[in-house]
C-alpha cells in the first residue's frame, strides 16, 4: 500500500475542552487523553456543562496541497498559523475536502482565502446543519460529491459513509507510507465502538455507522484517522492494532 503520490500529517490534533458553569463562574476539565476529556463531560455533575471538540485537520502534500477538514475558526487563525509553521502559505491551499459541514469541521475555511474547489456530498447540501454555515459555503466554489463512491486526484478518493450525518464521506488518501482513511465522526467518540464493532444500542443510526465501519475496514488502510481522537494504525485483519484506548466513559 506504500507508494502513492500523497505525503499525509496531521495539521491540527483533535482535542477537547470541557466546561462547567458552576456557582456562576466557568471552569475547565482535561484529563490525560481526548477520550479521557470526553468521558469528564459525560460524568460532569453539579454543574451546567459544555464541550468545545476539535477535529483532526490533515493536511496531504503532492503536487499541492490539500486540507481535509479545516476545523474551528478561532481567534489567532491556528489552522493559518500551523500551515505557515509547515512553509505553506494559507492562500497557497486552493482545494478542501469536508467529511461533513458541521460546524467544528469546517469553520476555519475562511483562513484559506485562495480556495478554489470544496469539496462536499450533495446530501449535506440540504441538512439543517449545511443551512446553518450557509455563508460559509456560499462564499467558496462547492464541487459536489455524487453517489456512493468517487475520485478527487489521482490516488486521492472518497466513499459514502453516512450515519453521522447523511452526506458523511471518507477520504482514501494514498500515500507514500500508508493508506490513509481520514474518517470524520463515523466512528464516534469512544475507540472502542469501532476497535470492537459495538456500536451503542439507541445510537442514532446504528446501522449506518456500523456499515461504515465495515466498509472502511474493506479498504484496507494501514491508518484510520478519526474525527476526535488520534490517528491509530489498522491491522491485516481489519482490527485496531494497538494504541487505541477505552475512554472512561
Amino acid at each position: 500500500m506504500a507508494g502513492g503520490p500523497w505525503r499525509w500529517q496531521v495539521l491540527v490534533p483533535a482535542h477537547r475542552i470541557v466546561l462547567g458553569l458552576m456557582a456562576g463562574e466557568v471552569v475547565e476539565m482535561r484529563a490525560s487523553t481526548n477520550e479521557g476529556t470526553f468521558g469528564a463531560y459525560r460524568r460532569l455533575e453539579g454543574a451546567v456543562p459544555g464541550m468545545i471538540a476539535w477535529p483532526n485537520t490533515v493536511l496531504l502534500e503532492g503536487d499541492e496541497p490539500i486540507v481535509i477538514d479545516p476545523g474551528y475558526q478561532t481567534q489567532g487563525d491556528m489552522l493559518a498559523g500551523a500551515l505557515r509553521a509547515r512553509g505553506i502559505e494559507p492562500d497557497e491551499v486552493r482545494t478542501v475536502v469536508l467529511t461533513h459541514v458541521h460546524s467544528d469541521h469546517l469553520s476555519a475555511l475562511p483562513q484559506l482565502p485562495g480556495v478554489t474547489q470544496v469539496w462536499v456530498h450533495r446530501d449535506e447540501m440540504d441538512t439543517p446543519h449545511a443551512e446553518r454555515q450557509r455563508g460559509i459555503l456560499n462564499a467558496v466554489p462547492v464541487e459536489m460529491m455524487e453517489g456512493d463512491a468517487g475520485g478527487i486526484r489521482p490516488g486521492l478518493s472518497w466513499f459514502h459513509t453516512p450515519g453521522h450525518s447523511p452526506g458523511h464521506v471518507a477520504v482514501v488518501a494514498e500515500c507514500n507510507d500508508a493508506r490513509v482513511v481520514v474518517a470524520g465522526d463515523t466512528l464516534g467518540p469512544d475507540p472502542a465502538w469501532f476497535r470492537d464493532t459495538a456500536a451503542p444500542e439507541g445510537l442514532e443510526n446504528r446501522g449506518q455507522h456500523m456499515a461504515a465501519w465495515q466498509m472502511i475496514r474493506d479498504r484496507a488502510p494501514a491508518v484510520v484517522v478519526p474525527g476526535h481522537y488520534a490517528p491509530f494504525p489498522l491491522s491485516r485483519e481489519g482490527t485496531a492494532a494497538g494504541g487505541v484506548e477505552r475512554p472512561l466513559v
